[in-house]
């Protein structure tokens, strides 16, 4: 089983991918994660992908669509199935996850959707600070550091700066203007699965994971 899961930003979709995949033995490939890395590496392609990030656009296709068939490539034989988050984000980029899978026989089976209203996003990542060090997640109002502005390992704690306003209302409306064309394919394909993304954690993954049967 593939899955596709989507929702706006600080949906939780990462969180409910991260717990699929412990859970179920999915392979979680989360781009956003893999983008920012290769954006603070010496690739040549930092810089590119670095300023699209930042800016709130999104990176190059040529650039993402590369990535996910490597990883594609490497684990299909190994794992269950996948969880695509953070891409594909356009039709474009779900067409070509679906050629990239068809060369083993396979597909997307569900496209799940964690909807949360535009005011719940931006409280959500404006709350959010990152570690500059280890990477670790924080959020001011549901999951605090220890101490203001420094994470358990020391590091100083930062707003990313695609979490910033200009930012977040960039990528606010490439979600809706993009990604909604995936949701209205997969609705028409009969594999949608919407579920409400304003509820305690473990809801939400218990009503995803009745949904798929597993």
């Amino acid at each position: 089983m593939n899955l596709l899961i989507l929702g706006p930003q600080g949906s939780g979709k990462g969180t409910q991918a991260q717990l699929l995949s412990d859970k179920y033995g999915f392979y979680h490939l989360e781009m956003g994660n893999i983008l920012r890395s290769i954006s603070k590496s010496k690739n040549k392609h930092a810089d590119v992908i670095a300023n699209s990030i930042n800016t709130g656009n999104l990176v190059p296709d040529e650039y993402v669509r590369l990535i996910a068939w490597d990883h594609i490539n490497q684990y299909h034989s190994s794992v269950k199935g996948f969880i695509f988050e953070g891409y594909p984000r356009s039709l474009a980029q779900y067409e070509h996850v679906e050629e990239m899978l068809r060369k083993f026989g396979d597909r997307i089976n569900k496209v799940i959707v964690v909807e949360i209203s535009e005011e719940e996003t931006i409280k959500r990542l404006s709350s959010r600070l990152t570690c500059v060090r280890c990477g670790r997640v924080y959020n001011t109002i549901t999951a605090p550091p220890p101490e203001l502005g420094t994470c358990e390992c020391g590091g100083e704690l930062t707003l990313r700066e695609d979490d910033k306003p200009e930012a977040i209302k960039r990528r606010l409306q490439i979600y809706r203007t993009q990604t909604a064309q995936i949701i209205d394919r997969a609705r028409q394909e009969g594999m949608l699965l919407e579920i409400d993304g304003e509820r305690p954690i473990e809801t939400i993954h218990l009503d995803i994971v009745r949904a798929l049967g597993l």
